[in-house]
């Protein structure tokens, strides 16, 4: 059974349905004031027919919910596993959306789009953020900051900081939700532990944790390294503490003999996203949310 539906305890309603080897669960979650309905868990056929059969089903009941719009793929929220690729399906790193190419020509010949896209790429180590961080680093340092590395085991001494950093950072975000912590700990870290050596570069400020990025070695291919994930509480955004907290992690994976970081998962909506050019960014690789408006 895959140990992530568990999170569906959390949804404000949630049905499973099926239609011959295709099947989703059409979950909603109030606490998304935008798109609070979505499909997830989903898995299709190669069957078109049997596909538009079994959305024909779901939509139906949606629009007897009330609801007006349909997103997917989204497992409740953003701390599970949630999109499909749309490009390099052949590109694997951990954890990722493993969907076959036909999941999304099927999804966008059901009449759903692109709502929001997300993408992965290699970043060289040395950039500009890098190049200009020591001096931040230094700053923030002189500011009263304290940098720690985590490595392994001693990163999971630091969950609930990390933990209440992300609440902090991210609420607000595209399809975010909060969960309780025991929800985090029992569910969202279960993928960390296929994972040989996990890094953790976090921030203190006055004892309390600031930010923090995540990363590790790609599990699948230990060559490549991934970030993963990076959180900075409000109250210290837009002054810098990211570009110090990469520095910091990024001088470390430089000491690895690492000359590249895969920088996983950004969402290309946020307006902190950015490209660099091909000098210093390559091996792109892209997911997406797809949205249909559900009319009668």
């Amino acid at each position: 059974m895959n140990k992530e539906l568990a999170i569906l305890q959390l949804a404000d309603y949630k049905e499973y349905f099926e239609q011959g080897r295709s099947s989703c669960y059409l979950i909603i979650n109030n606490k998304l004031e935008e798109y609070p309905c979505m499909f997830g868990f989903a898995e299709f056929s190669d069957d078109l027919e049997e596909v538009k059969e079994l959305f024909r089903k779901v939509e139906a009941r949606a629009r007897e919910l009330g609801q007006k719009h349909l997103i997917g793929p989204v497992n409740y929220t953003t701390w599970m596993s949630y999109r499909w690729a749309i490009s390099q399906y052949d590109q694997k790193y951990y954890p990722d959306c493993e969907n076959p190419p036909y999941y999304v020509d099927f999804i966008r010949q059901l009449g759903y789009r692109e709502l929001y896209t997300y993408r992965s790429a290699h970043i060289n180590t040395n950039n500009v953020l890098f190049e200009s961080g020591e001096e931040i680093f230094r700053k923030k340092q002189k500011e009263g900051f304290d940098f720690k590395l985590y490595r392994g085991e001693e990163s999971y001494q630091i969950v609930k900081d990390i933990f209440d950093v992300s609440i902090d950072a991210f609420q607000g975000s595209l399809l975010y939700s909060e969960i309780p912590f025991e929800v985090f700990q029992e569910i969202y870290l279960e993928w960390t532990k296929k994972i040989p050596e996990i890094h953790v570069f976090a921030a203190f400020k006055d004892g309390r944790a600031a930010g923090y990025v995540m990363s590790y070695a790609n599990p699948y291919d230990p060559a490549q390294y991934i970030s993963k994930t990076v959180g900075v509480r409000k109250e210290f955004q837009k002054q810098k503490l990211y570009v110090a907290l990469l520095y910091f992690g990024t001088k470390f994976v430089r000491e690895l003999g690492y000359d590249q970081t895969v920088y996983h998962f950004q969402c290309e909506q946020r307006s902190t996203f950015k490209r660099y050019d091909s000098t210093v960014e390559d091996q792109e690789k892209r997911y997406a949310v797809f949205v249909k408006e559900l009319t009668e």
